[in-house]
């Protein structure tokens, strides 16, 4: 019997791929944003160049929050990739939701 093999989802190969991905975006916010929260806090305790360590603590909460929203585009992309609709449907929910309480905290 012949089966259809888009209809079964992504292969395991393409899920690896995506958990490898997802992984390094995770780690690399991660390591980035607590670098830069660290040197923020260490410059903001020794009361050293306040304009340059609070800006580097903004931009370490920035990248915090970003890293979640960065690992659903990549999913949102990788599921594109791979024409699995359902999980690009589900993905862009997510995104639309994550977007979307962003908006309602600025309003």
């Amino acid at each position: 019997m012949n089966r259809d093999t888009s209809r079964r989802g992504p292969s395991r190969s393409a899920n690896a791929r995506l958990e490898v991905m997802i992984g390094e975006v995770l780690r690399v916010g991660t390591i980035a944003s607590s670098t830069l929260l660290a040197i923020g806090l260490a410059m903001t305790l020794a009361r050293y160049r306040s304009e340059l360590a609070r800006l580097l603590l903004e931009a370490g909460l920035i990248i915090l929050i970003a890293t979640p929203a960065a690992r659903v585009v990549i999913s949102v992309i990788e599921y594109i990739r791979e024409r699995d609709w359902v999980f690009v449907v589900l993905t862009l929910i997510v995104l639309l939701a994550l977007g979307g309480s962003v908006m309602a905290a600025y309003l």
